[in-house]
């Protein structure tokens, strides 16, 4: 990474924009940042730090304040840097958020952090422009660390050295430096890693208790079920395969004697059943005797039945000519009487005396003057209906002129009221004219104020996004950490591994050399192919992870930033504009509302009066036909009262006439109909009476009331033949029956036989099988009980065993993660972790401390036990070649602190650097430390800037030592103005 040009804005002591171009200062290789105490010198390392990750090193936990106190409402505050990484240029460009002043009213407002990444890409002309790469804090930020490849603190300690941190890990204690080294390398896994084996231990621990309580659960029920069944005894040790042997015997004997008690329950039932048979055949006779003898008696009584279906049955061929007899004397009864009813009911002016002949001829006169005058009867009914239809449209005729009235009144009104909303309208027009600007405004607001108060939500989805993508980004860190770690211990285990298949005079496959002096000592630790492509699986894992949140917190940020845009206002700002536009839309709704009720009633007027015209033309067309039809109704009167009065002759009406005369008719018909049948009646009774006296004199009865009185009904007819018929019947069955009884019983004696024994027998054996039934069930139920307790035993044994195994694999694997016995060097999995990345830091500074200390001084990494069980792993001591002895960091001098920091934060950065894919670093910042060296050691620390410049590299120092100022030759000069601020300018050493 190479840093070309950083400008600063409105930031720390900066109001003014500085331009400090980077590129200008790279032939020196090595410059100095000067200028008096407090004018800004570090701000510029502050500006690179938050221009690329928003956050300043030295202010970290304090509440400062980014921009310039220097700035005006109006300046701006921003930081903008370029850099390339390999061959791509960038640039970032990003802004805190601040307070500034309000521009409509008073009080102060939030102007929100920005930040845009762009890249330098070829145009189609051949040229260069910026295209945009990401927008957002939140989106850049995560940008910068996939194109840096480097965390925040992890270029703090590889680029930008800042003041003050030099010495902090050299002096660090085992604690601090193992929480800095798990920052820069990620080793929160391997803590994870502990703390997951370690609960995974407690819960083995705990399943072993649960598998040894359900062994003594299921042994104690064992015990109980064999004491119950009296498997074993009491005094014994449960042995499974002796009580399985009990069991087994136990059901066998159960068994038989099921076996047994079934056969002699077979044996007494069927006794009980002979027994039981032959007293109810016993029984049957018995009554059968008794039933013949019932028959025998109720035969004596059936005599007289005999002679009466004997009686009926001879006088059955009589009984139609009886029958048509009596109908013949009975229609005779009811002629006459129909005759004299109607005698009874002759209307007035028929002569009864007449006879059927003279009687038709009357009702026949009588039916042609009806029909006559039924024509004047109609005439008279119309009359009244005519006369009650003048009336009416007399009537309607003075209602019509009356509404012909009323409907030119209100036409009248109505003309004047159309006139007078003609003027309102007008009026509102001018009022409700700007309703749709009004409005447009106000939706206008409602949307932005939508849009802000969905930009305020989604920030704190954007929040939570941003930490699960700086957890995604750590995580992926460690996966690279301890794939890389992987790596190298494979690489430098394939000397081991070489040196492990040596044997002697074999000539070695590296050099061919027969002897083998200092073979390398033997790994107990290899890394195997498994092992590294599962490392290479979790780094996999990790920036699909990774990728994942990157893309979900781009999305999330652009719907931040699009609702922002949307809203270009605050929430408060957007409310208050949104009443004064409410206020607005609701004048020019109540005008827009008042207009279009204005409208609708001058439409209604006009609908209203074309109404009226047209009620107007309807009520004359009515009134003309109301009177022709009140003349046409006076003539058609005229005519019928004429009519009428001709017909009516004496009477009232023509309808009593006509009344009068049916009444005659109908009686003159139904007296000559009744006199007619009267005499077909009697010539019907003569013929039947003679039929039969002929048939009664053919018969065995000496005459007709003797043959009647013999008849019986149908029913009782049969109702007598089917009793007989059964009597018979039912008396040769019986007869039978008994016959068939008493032939089976010959040998039986006429005593009922008893069952009671048998029965008594039968119930003893039924009893006697049941509880041997169930005694049998019982076995069975404990012999399946302790089948399934011997199954669930033996299963658990086996489980158990392997659960037992895997649990003491687990406790010794937990704890020597956990740096607990049998791990006699205390030391954690991520301590061990991190003493090897230290090992591999430690020997990077030593290569510039040797130089730098002329050979004196050199680390060394300690994984010495500490006492009082203290956290090991992570010490470091100074070898000191003068004495040939360690000592502690703590005891060297200012000067010897700076050196050794220094070289050991230079050896620290070669390692972050490597771990983060071999990261070129093109340019670095030191901040102070230079002032505690003497004037040779001093030399030997420039010696080594001028080393590090190799390739290239510019190499930015901020220092106050002369010396140091009379070597470099350019720098930067920050200087304070008259005014407060500050300001930047390249200068030449002369001016330093």
């Amino acid at each position: 990474m190479r840093i070309h040009r950083v400008q600063i804005e409105g930031f720390g002591p900066f109001r003014e924009r500085q331009d400090v171009d980077l590129d200008a200062l790279a032939p020196s290789g090595v410059f100095v940042i000067a200028g008096r105490t407090g004018a800004g010198k570090s701000s510029i390392l502050d500006a690179i730090c938050f221009a690329l990750y928003g956050t300043v090193p030295r202010y970290d936990g304090v509440d400062r304040r980014l921009r310039s106190d220097h700035c005006g409402p109006d300046d701006p505050t921003q930081v903008t840097l370029e850099f390339s990484t390999g061959s791509d240029r960038w640039r970032i460009s990003r802004s805190p958020d601040y307070e500034r002043p309000k521009r409509r009213g008073t009080g102060m407002t939030i102007v929100a952090a920005d930040a845009l990444l762009e890249r330098l890409e070829p145009a189609a002309d051949g040229s260069e422009h910026w295209v945009g790469y990401a927008a957002g804090p939140r989106d850049v930020g995560h940008a910068i660390h996939q194109v840096v490849g480097l965390s925040h603190q992890q270029f703090l300690q590889v680029i930008l050295l800042a003041q003050n941190r030099f010495s902090q890990f050299l002096l660090a204690g085992n604690t601090d430096r193992q929480r800095v080294l798990r920052t820069l390398f990620g080793t929160q896994i391997y803590e994870d890693y502990e703390k997951r084996l370690d609960e995974r231990r407690r819960e083995s621990e705990r399943e072993q208790e649960r598998d040894a309580g359900h062994l003594q659960r299921l042994q104690s029920d064992v015990e109980a079920l064999a004491r119950e069944a009296g498997w074993h005894v009491s005094d014994e040790t449960i042995d499974l395969e002796r009580v399985a042997a009990r069991a087994g015997y136990d059901l066998q004997t159960r068994a038989d004697a099921v076996e047994r008690a079934d056969a002699a329950l077979a044996a007494a039932e069927a006794a009980h059943t002979r027994v039981r048979q032959l007293r109810e055949q016993q029984q049957q006779r018995n009554a059968a005797r008794e039933r013949m003898a019932a028959i025998e008696i109720e035969s004596a009584s059936l005599a007289l039945d005999r002679a009466l279906l004997e009686g009926a049955r001879s006088a059955e061929p009589l009984r139609a000519a009886i029958d048509e007899a009596a109908r013949a004397r009975a229609d005779v009864e009811a002629a006459g009487a129909v005759e004299a009813a109607v005698l009874a009911d002759a209307a007035a002016g028929v002569d009864a005396a007449l006879d059927v002949d003279d009687l038709l001829a009357v009702a026949q006169a009588l039916t042609g003057d009806i029909a006559r005058w039924q024509d004047a009867e109609k005439a008279e009914q119309q009359l009244a209906a005519d006369r009650a239809d003048l009336t009416r449209v007399a009537t309607q005729v003075d209602a019509v002129r009356a509404v012909l009235a009323v409907t030119r009144a209100a036409l009248t009104l109505a003309e004047q009221e159309r006139g007078r909303l003609g003027d309102e309208i007008e009026k509102l027009s001018i009022a409700a004219a700007g309703l749709d600007a009004a409005r447009a405004e106000s939706e206008d607001l409602v949307a932005r104020l939508i849009a802000a108060r969905e930009a305020e939500a989604a920030a704190v989805e954007l929040a939570q996004a941003s930490a699960d993508r700086l957890e995604a980004s750590r995580a992926v860190e460690e996966a690279v950490a301890g794939w890389g770690q992987l790596v190298r211990r494979r690489l430098a285990g394939f000397a081991a591994e070489l040196a492990d298949g040596l044997t002697d005079d074999d000539p070695c496959p590296v050099c061919g050399s027969l002897d083998h002096p200092q073979p390398a000592p033997s790994n107990h630790d290899p890394v195997t192919d498994a092992v590294l492509a599962a490392a290479e699986e979790d780094r996999d894992r990790a920036l699909a992870v990774d990728r994942e949140s990157a893309a979900r917190l781009t999305a999330i940020t652009a719907r931040v930033d699009a609702a922002r845009a949307r809203a270009q206002g605050s929430v408060e700002e957007l409310q208050a504009r949104q009443g004064e536009s409410q206020s607005r839309l609701d004048v020019a709704e109540r005008a827009t509302e008042a207009l279009d009720h204005a409208r609708r009633l001058r439409g209604d007027l006009e609908a209203r009066e074309h109404e009226l015209r047209g009620e107007l033309d309807v009520a004359a067309a009515r009134l003309a036909e109301l009177d022709t039809a009140s003349t046409v109704l006076s003539g058609r009167i005229a005519e019928a009262e004429e009519a009428v009065a001709t017909a009516c002759g004496a009477f009232p009406s023509v309808h009593a006439r006509i009344v009068d005369a049916e009444a005659r008719r109908r009686t003159a018909q139904r007296l000559a109909e009744a006199r007619r049948a009267h005499e077909v009646a009697l010539e019907r009774r003569q013929d039947a009476d003679r039929k039969l006296d002929a048939e009664v004199a053919a018969s065995s009865f000496p005459d007709a009331p003797s043959a009647r009185a013999a008849l019986l009904t149908p029913t009782q007819l049969e109702d007598l033949s089917s009793r007989l018929s059964d009597h018979d019947a039912a008396r040769r069955i019986a007869k039978e029956r008994l016959l068939e009884l008493e032939l089976q019983l010959a040998d039986a004696p006429d005593d009922l036989v008893d069952t009671d024994a048998s029965l008594g027998e039968a119930t003893l054996a039924r009893d006697t099988w049941q509880h041997a039934v169930a005694e049998l069930a019982a076995v069975r139920e404990r012999v399946a009980r302790f089948g399934d307790l011997r199954q669930a035993i033996e299963k658990l044994d086996r489980d158990g065993h392997e659960r037992r195994e895997q649990h003491q694999t687990i406790v010794r694997l937990a704890d020597t993660l956990a740096g607990r016995a049998p791990n006699t060097m205390r030391m954690t999995l991520e301590t061990f972790v991190l003493a090897a990345e230290l090992e591999e830091i430690v020997a990077a500074a030593n290569l510039r401390l040797a130089d730098m200390s002329d050979g004196r001084y050199r680390l060394e990494h300690t994984d010495t036990l500490a006492r009082r069980g203290a956290a090991s792993g992570l010490g470091l001591h100074v070898h000191d070649a003068y004495t040939g002895r360690t000592r502690p960091p703590q005891s060297l001098s200012g000067g010897e602190t700076f050196l050794a920091s220094l070289a050991l934060a230079l050896g620290l950065a070669e390692a972050v650097t490597s771990r983060a894919g071999g990261i070129r670093l093109d340019t670095l910042f030191i901040d102070e430390g230079f002032g505690s060296l003497d004037a040779e050691t001093l030399e030997l620390a420039l010696r080594t800037l001028d080393d590090l410049r190799s390739g290239g590299r510019t190499i930015g120092v901020i220092s106050h030592v002369e010396a140091m100022k009379e070597q470099l030759p350019i720098g930067i000069l920050v200087e304070a103005t008259p005014y407060g601020s500050s300001v930047i300018t390249e200068a030449a050493p002369s001016r330093l």
